[in-house]
């Protein structure tokens, strides 16, 4: 049965119009929502731990560039993990291992927003890094810390195992967990327009690691 197989010649000259019209609407709908899914991007992978386990319910984020949670999900039975968007500018992903697992962050960077892609994360072992984002000693939710390793530019494995994602959360506080090494802590303020919109700090990740009040300055 096709989507005219209710006209009959019975029905009146208005009836059979009024068919062909809704018919044609259904079809261009049908099409259109077709064509639109087909260039949704895809970004997938899967995630595993130091002892190359795939791992469960692990939390996946989409960023996009300028900061800001686009989508979240958690690894299935099978680590892996999935996220179909519209095309964007350049985003990245932030895999954050739970707390007890003693396992770092990852980010990865630098994602075209207009490609599909899939990338496998091996989470590594690392130290707990809090600190308190602040403007005149007052904490200030809603910040996003990124963390880099010091050789993130030169050598992949840095860029990816070697940072982390996080906001603040109430007070102005945040925690991660990364790897060992020098980092660099960018700090990026898209929520308080009297503050300057960057600041960054850096420090030497050996084991747990407490940076205490980071400024924001004023504009």
């Amino acid at each position: 049965m096709n989507l005219y197989s209710f006209y009959s010649p019975k029905l009146s000259k208005n009836c059979q119009m009024s068919l062909r019209t809704i018919c044609s609407i259904v079809m261009c709908l049908f099409f259109s929502i077709h064509s639109a899914r087909a260039l949704d991007k895809v970004i997938s992978g899967q995630v595993r731990d130091d002892k190359n386990k795939t791992m469960q319910s692990v939390k996946v984020e989409l960023w996009t560039k300028d900061g800001t949670v686009s989508m979240v999900a958690r690894t299935n039975a099978r680590g892996e993990f999935s996220f179909t968007h519209e095309p964007c500018e350049e985003c990245f992903l932030e895999v954050a291992a739970p707390r007890k697992s003693g396992l770092a962050s990852a980010l990865v960077d630098g994602i075209p927003g207009d490609e599909g892609r899939s990338v496998i994360v091996t989470l590594k072992k690392g130290y707990p890094v809090t600190g308190r984002v602040v403007a005149e000693g007052k904490g200030l939710k809603g910040i996003v810390v990124k963390a880099y390793s010091a050789n993130h530019e030169k050598d992949l494995k840095a860029r990816i195992y070697g940072g982390g994602a996080v906001e603040t959360g109430r007070g102005g506080n945040f925690e991660m967990t990364l790897t060992p090494g020098e980092k660099r802590f960018v700090i990026l303020n898209n929520r308080y327009k009297m503050l300057a919109k960057h600041a960054d700090i850096e420090a030497k990740v050996i084991t747990d690691t407490e940076l205490g009040d980071i400024e924001i300055p004023g504009r």
